[in-house]
């Protein structure tokens, strides 16, 4: 019967998530740039669909004359595009694992400036997933009316995004397969749309819209300011919001990942450019209003195609795509909490790989978060806006900035040329992030401004409680000696007695050596010397690292380790167990767990509990003995007291 259940487990988790990729097959994992472009392009992608909006919706405070500007704001932008494309570009070239403004500002800003951009990407991603998943279900409730009430919409909204969670928890190369048709095509249909346009404009000329003359006619409005074109270019920089997506995810990439991911990035931009000039020309020739629920885009889809199968499509798959925007961050978020734990910034289990070779902490993080906020605020778009574009900016301001102060410390071969196009990009990022605050500040960019810092006073808290919990594990000169004097003493008192005399075996699982395993094997050494340490092998270099200090350490208990390629550290361990049930002559085998316990009760969020869901799956086993070690810290006072302790190296 357990067989039984166990085998529907098994398929029942394989269909609801795919099947196991195991460590050795990565690479297949990875995507190319085929598919990098839906993966990490489709929020950049979308964001151009709504660009012009955003401009016109400043320029026509100053009357007709505002349409006059429209390319000249496009073609900035678009200058501001190539920047940033060398910006993450060198940024790509010189981190390969990954990060992007978290990794460059860390390393050449210093350690705030990283932990400020990492908590600006974090909000920025978590608020894209809220943002297009509103927006998306928003313009469906003219289609839908259910949709429309509140409660109905927020209902909607999480669903979708437990969807796109569950697709995301499958691999990448599922979300890239998924969404790949409806990226590409409505990559096509908006190319035909501005291509027939211009061919329109070029043959029979253009009459601005009748809706254009008669609500701009009665403008009282004085003029174009310097403000007004300020805000309009900060407006319409909300087409690169995802543009960092490709830098932090270059790990995702098949080799040569870093040609890849950079190729990716230069399509990427050549298709917001493009998309975004011939657009904004379109709008500005047929003098397009922007009003709530008719966007530039479908007066436009309305105009050049009329009410035919292009128009339907080009419609049903911007609908689309602001959904499938929501898919950058489930690939770029989770990669960034990874490298932000491997620092000890968060906490260490969002650098796991999960059963498709996805870092799944990072992923049901998102989809909880995102969730919350679309709850707190209703899922109304236009109140979460304000806050979209402020974290991407400072992203963007952090990275040029770094690379900037880079160049000018090494001033290489051409560094002037390097320099001046980091450092335009900084700057225009930062006046466009200063626009931001002061233009959208009353309207809810002030949230941001409280929440960062809390996000970074929490890195640096999780940090501190990191170093302090190494500190306390370090291993001693003196532990070490005490542990052998306890082998050798128990030893001598057993000399009269054969190993095959003692019939209880004792388990250690070992993930590090440190003061908690030298413990647990004291103990376990204490009540039989059938003892063994067994290491569930997961991650290579953390086995090959625990293989040099048990030799260097001398340790007398024999380590064995057991292959995990899966990463299923809790099936594996009780696979083992199984086998030593099987095949030994024991009457009774007993896991020994050793556990940390933290000194304040919250510290426990910063740890997997893996022991906690062993005991558990062993609670009902009859001839399977649990016992836990604890191992309770010195006070942090006389930790700190102590400058004789050093944290432990990486190494």
């Amino acid at each position: 019967m357990g067989n039984i259940t166990r085998l529907f487990s098994l398929k029942l988790r394989t269909f609801i998530f795919g099947h196991p990729l195991s460590s050795q097959n990565a690479e297949e994992s990875k995507v190319g740039v085929r598919g990098g472009i839906p993966v990490f392009g489709s929020d950049i992608i979308s964001s151009e669909g709504y660009a012009p909006d955003e401009i016109l919706y400043v320029l026509l405070l100053a009357g007709t004359v505002g349409y006059a500007y429209i390319l000249k704001i496009s073609f900035a932008i678009v200058l501001l595009v190539i920047s940033i494309f060398l910006v993450y570009r060198k940024a790509i070239q010189k981190y390969p694992e990954g990060g992007g403004s978290y990794t460059i500002a860390k390393a050449y800003l210093g350690e705030n400036f990283g932990l400020i951009a990492g908590a600006s990407l974090t909000l920025d991603y978590i608020l894209t997933v809220a943002v297009s998943v509103s927006s998306a279900i928003e313009n469906m409730t003219g289609i839908i009316p259910w949709l429309a009430p509140s409660g109905h919409k927020v209902l909607a909204d999480c669903l979708v995004i437990l969807f796109m969670t569950w697709i995301n928890l499958r691999g990448l190369k599922e979300s890239a397969r998924l969404f790949s048709f409806p990226v590409y095509l409505y990559i096509a249909t908006l190319a035909l749309l501005i291509g027939t346009g211009l061919v329109e404009i070029l043959i029979n000329g253009v009459t601005p819209t009748a809706m254009a003359t008669q609500q701009l006619a009665s403008s009282t409005a004085s003029g174009m300011t310097w403000f007004l074109l300020a805000r309009a270019f900060a407006g319409g920089t909300t087409a690169l919001t995802g543009f960092e997506a490709v830098s932090n995810g270059v790990t995702a990439f098949k080799k040569p990942s870093q040609k890849r991911a950079i190729k990716t990035l230069l399509i990427l931009a050549i298709i917001v450019s493009l998309g975004l000039i011939g657009l904004t020309f379109l709008a500005g020739s047929y003098h397009i209003v922007p009003i709530t629920g008719n966007t530039v885009l479908n007066q436009l889809g309305l105009i050049i195609f009329g009410k035919t199968l292009p128009y339907f499509v080009l419609m049903a798959t911007a609908a689309a795509i602001l959904v499938i925007a929501s898919s950058t961050p489930y690939a770029g978020l989770p990669i960034l909490l990874s490298l932000m734990a491997r620092d000890g910034y968060t906490p260490r289990y969002f650098k796991n790989l999960g059963d498709s070779l996805v870092y799944s902490a990072g992923i049901w993080t998102l989809f909880l978060v995102s969730s919350l906020l679309i709850i707190v605020f209703h899922g109304d778009t236009h109140t979460m806006l304000p806050l979209y574009a402020i974290g991407v900016f400072i992203s963007f301001t952090l990275t040029g900035t770094g690379l900037a102060k880079h160049i000018w410390k090494e001033r290489g071969d051409k560094w002037r040329y390097d320099f001046a196009i980091f450092s335009f990009g900084g700057i225009v990022s930062f006046i466009v992030l200063l626009i931001f605050i002061t233009t959208k500040f009353k309207q809810g960019a002030w949230i941001i401004l409280v929440i960062m810092p809390l996000l970074v006073l929490m890195f640096r808290g999780i940090h501190y409680v990191y170093h302090i919990e190494i500190q306390n594990l370090d291993i001693t000169p003196e532990a070490i000696d005490d542990f052998h004097n306890h082998v050798k003493k128990l030893r001598r008192r057993r000399s009269q007695f054969e190993l095959a005399d003692y019939h209880n075996k004792v388990i250690v699982p070992v993930y590090d050596l440190n003061l908690i395993v030298l413990k647990t094997l004291k103990y376990a050494y204490a009540l039989t010397p059938q003892v063994t340490a067994v290491h569930i092998a997961s991650d290579p270099s953390r086995t090959a690292k625990l293989l040099k200090h048990w030799a260097e350490q001398h340790m007398e208990i024999p380590l064995e380790i057991v292959e995990s390629p899966y990463r299923a550290i809790v099936h594996d361990l009780l696979h083992y167990i199984d086998k030593i049930e099987k095949n030994g002559n024991f009457d009774t085998i007993t896991l020994a767990i050793g556990e940390y316990v933290p000194v304040k009760f919250w510290h426990n969020i910063l740890h997997n509990q893996t022991g906690q869901l062993i005991k558990l799956m062993l609670l009902f086993r009859k001839s399977i003995l649990v016992t836990s070690v604890p191992y309770r810290p010195a006070p942090q006072d006389e930790l700190l007291a102590d400058s004789s302790i050093k944290p432990k190296s990486k190494e």
